[in-house]
């Protein structure tokens, strides 16, 4: 078995080595950091404010006069709510989805700190590890050493669970991503959802999806097997292949409709996908939303 600093020495040159990924960064510089000093308000003019701050124009359209006032645009942090469960480790294309999910989390987390902005991670299966938003190269690798880790992963993803303690421990001025395939979920997550939206500044779902999660070939008997080749499980295609893909669409198309009514944000990703331009793309059609 590949040991955890190999695992980490391949992930992290693959992060760096990701098509697209400095423009993934400069998406990240221009939606996340701070703009600077920002227009809050109008308010009457007193003698001791400077004459040059005097807005003119409202003025003009009164018998007083007016001053504008300004508040400091504030960085936003970005944390990354992290599906480590069961279902997450399957895959039929060159990664499982933990694994594809893992290393999204060390691309996001090393976008923002290259871009300035604090990254945290929470990650949530049989176990829990919750790392707070820092800055910095160490807190990049503090983050590429979790995801790396074999005994972080397993068990069932309650979300409801994952919300209630990112709701508790992180910051208002915050965007959050949750990283998962959504397809075994535990707790009242929909409300869950909705109050982190209520609170963070923005609340993004990427469903992160196996291509045989929804889409089945009409190849006969086929053969699906757990990472650690504890269980098997055989499936007629041929018999029941378009039913169950019918079913896949309905399903992600009702989970999207979920997610929108919660007021959040849905991007599906198949693992076959190059993430980065998919970002890009959903930034660019997003401005206003971001």
């Amino acid at each position: 078995m590949i040991s955890q600093d190999e695992l980490m020495k391949q992930m992290d040159a693959e992060v760096k080595r990701i098509s697209d990924l400095f423009r993934f960064i400069l998406k990240y510089k221009e939606q996340f950091q701070a703009s600077g000093i920002e227009f809050s308000d109008l308010r009457e003019y007193v003698s001791s404010d400077d004459a040059s701050r005097i807005d003119w124009k409202n003025s003009a359209k009164s018998q007083d006069l007016f001053v504008k006032e300004y508040e400091e645009d504030k960085d936003m942090d970005v944390f990354v709510i992290l599906d480590t469960s069961d279902t997450m480790m399957f895959g039929t294309s060159d990664k499982l989805k933990s694994e594809y999910a893992a290393l999204l989390s060390c691309a996001l987390a090393y976008a923002s700190v290259d871009a300035g902005v604090n990254c945290g991670i929470g990650m949530f299966g049989e176990e829990q590890m919750i790392i707070l938003p820092d800055g910095g190269q160490k807190q990049y690798r503090k983050i590429l050493g979790e995801v790396t880790k074999f005994e972080n992963y397993g068990g069932t993803f309650d979300m409801e669970h994952a919300f209630n303690e990112t709701v508790g421990q992180i910051k208002e001025d915050t965007a959050i991503f949750l990283i998962s395939d959504f397809l075994q979920v535990e707790g009242d997550w929909k409300s869950k959802m909705t109050l982190a939206n209520m609170k963070f500044r923005h609340v993004m779902s990427l469903i992160i999806r196996d291509l045989r999660d929804y889409k089945l070939p009409e190849s006969g008997n086929i053969r699906f097997e757990s990472p650690d080749d504890s269980e098997q499980m055989v499936f007629n295609s041929t018999k029941n292949g378009e039913k169950f893909n019918q079913k896949a669409l309905e399903e992600e198309e009702k989970l999207k409709d979920k997610i929108r009514g919660a007021g959040a944000a849905s991007l599906k990703i198949d693992t076959r996908e190059n993430f980065a331009g998919k970002f890009a793309e959903f930034f660019d059609q997003n401005r206003e939303g971001w």
